[in-house]
Parts: C-alpha cells; sequence; structure tokens
C-alpha cells in the first residue's frame, strides 16, 4: 500500500502548507504510529522476501550445477 492509501484508509490528512501530521491530539498520534507499524512490517516482508527469493535462486543454481 502507499502512503495515500493508507491515509485515506485510516482518514489522516497531512496539513499540506507545513507538509506534516498534525499530532494535536492522540487520535492522531496513534494513527500515525500504526501507519509507521505497516510500512516498517512492509519492509521486513520485502526484506525476508527477497532473502528467500535469493536462498532459492542459489539452491536451483546448485541443482543445476550438480546435473551436469
Amino acid at each position: 500500500m502507499t502512503e495515500v492509501e493508507l491515509n485515506a484508509l485510516f482518514n489522516i490528512c497531512p496539513e499540506r502548507v507545513k507538509n506534516v501530521y498534525a499530532t494535536n491530539s492522540l487520535k492522531n498520534v496513534q494513527e500515525i504510529q500504526r501507519l509507521v507499524k505497516i510500512f516498517n512490517i512492509a519492509k521486513e516482508q520485502r526484506e525476508t522476501s527477497q532473502s528467500i527469493h535469493i536462498r532459492g535462486l542459489v539452491a536451483f543454481r546448485a541443482i543445476l550445477t550438480s546435473n551436469n
């Protein structure tokens, strides 16, 4: 998900003039924290997925070279 999609999903509106999120209420702060967690989880999942793909590719190449 993109930041815009998450903003729409959680009804968060950045202040365009200041280019920051309003943190004047506990609810806004909690929503921003949720967004950060979502982005961190997505980043970790991408890194794990890349690692798994690389391991699979290495194993596949090892199989191919051992069959020759």
